[in-house]
């Protein structure tokens, strides 16, 4: 029997270091019939030019070179270009095991499922691994039916968003509108994909090796990258919001997202009114919108929230006036005290990433 065709595709952005290892480990796939699109996403360092030499060794291999406009539309430059009828991704910083393609394009066509996902492992510098699933490999998995594989994906616990530890049928992505620009929420087209899909196999054995490197973008410093983490999350959350309270099947995991979304919504509000150099222009307004737009019933809030959200009710310069007056007195506090206290919030004090 013919191996179907499964294209992948590898954003790649200044990942010099990286990319190499990432490449061999597709090449050597067990499963042979692969089209691997690299998709140099404005690269400035010499990405771009061991992408084209790899091309030049391995004729299964394509190199599309783009302006940087981000991960979710290098993905989407990928899906656009993929000939086959199943495609899947793979960060230019990981790599994988020899027989993940073989092993997950098995059980997909074995159980004629739209969606194929496997196990990941954690791989830190040091060379220490974290373990999420199945360290040794049993053949096991699951087939989970449409409502239940979407919600475990909104759950977003046992099962990640990740694209790239899966296998989707192409069809899958009509229709789909990728977050331009979107760096660090990309993956949150994921509930769309599996309420798509008529159901979906889970393999509990660990294929890939998840890199974390201390100088991905996810992992980037510095005020500039912090506020972009916030404008992305809190557009990818209100988007998977939206997502639930549409589709009533979904809704054991609604109050969950209110609340997530709120928060995140309130303090990226907080950060544009301290930093608002590092914002778009009338991003406040679209934001305070969004806020007011969200029903509070069937949810907890602590009252300090609750109080932002009315002041915003009222009129958002009113919340503006107060959250000015609030960091003048932390600028106040900090020359007494000669402290550091902040009056903008990191991503992680929020959703603990």
């Amino acid at each position: 029997m013919t191996e179907p065709l499964l294209s992948v595709t590898v954003p790649c952005y200044n990942v010099e270091k990286y990319v190499d290892k990432c490449i061999s480990s597709i090449v050597a796939q067990t499963y042979f019939n692969l089209e691997i699109l690299l998709i140099n996403d404005g690269s400035t360092d010499s990405t771009g030019a061991i992408c084209d030499a790899w091309q030049e060794k391995d004729k299964r291999i394509r190199v599309i070179h783009k302006q940087n406009e981000g991960l979710a539309y290098a993905r989407k430059t990928g899906v656009e270009h993929a000939t086959a009828e199943f495609v899947t991704f793979v960060d230019a910083d990981d790599w994988i095991d020899a027989d993940m393609y073989t092993d997950m394009m098995t059980a997909l066509l074995t159980t004629d499922s739209d969606i194929a996902q496997c196990g990941v492992r954690l791989v830190y510098e040091d060379g220490s691994v974290k373990h999420r699933d199945n360290e040794h490999k049993t053949g096991a998995f699951e087939i989970f039916g449409h409502i239940e594989g979407t919600s475990l994906i909104l759950e977003d616990s046992k099962w990640r968003s990740w694209m790239w530890c899966k296998i989707f049928k192409k069809q899958l992505f009509d229709g789909i509108q990728f977050l331009k620009g979107n760096s660090f929420a990309e993956d949150y087209i994921s509930q769309e994909l599996f309420h798509k899909a008529r159901q979906s196999v889970y393999l509990h054995d660990e294929y890939y090796n998840y890199f974390q490197r201390s100088t991905s973008i996810t992992k980037a410093k510095g005020l500039s990258t912090e506020m972009k983490k916030h404008i992305d999350y809190s557009t990818a959350h209100y988007e998977r919001y939206l997502f639930i309270e549409k589709h009533p099947e979904y809704h054991s995991v609604l109050s969950k997202h209110k609340s997530v979304t709120i928060a995140l919504l309130i303090c990226v509000l907080h950060n544009n009114v301290a930093l608002p150099q590092y914002f778009p222009k009338g991003y406040f307004k679209i934001k305070a919108n969004q806020l007011k737009s969200i029903p509070l019933s069937d949810i907890k809030i602590p009252m300090k929230r609750r109080f932002y959200i009315l002041l915003i009710k009222i009129n958002p310069i009113c919340y503006k006036m107060f959250r000015l007056f609030y960091n003048l007195l932390i600028s106040i506090y900090n020359i007494f005290t000669k402290s550091n206290k902040k009056s903008y919030y990191l991503l992680s004090e929020i959703i603990g990433e």
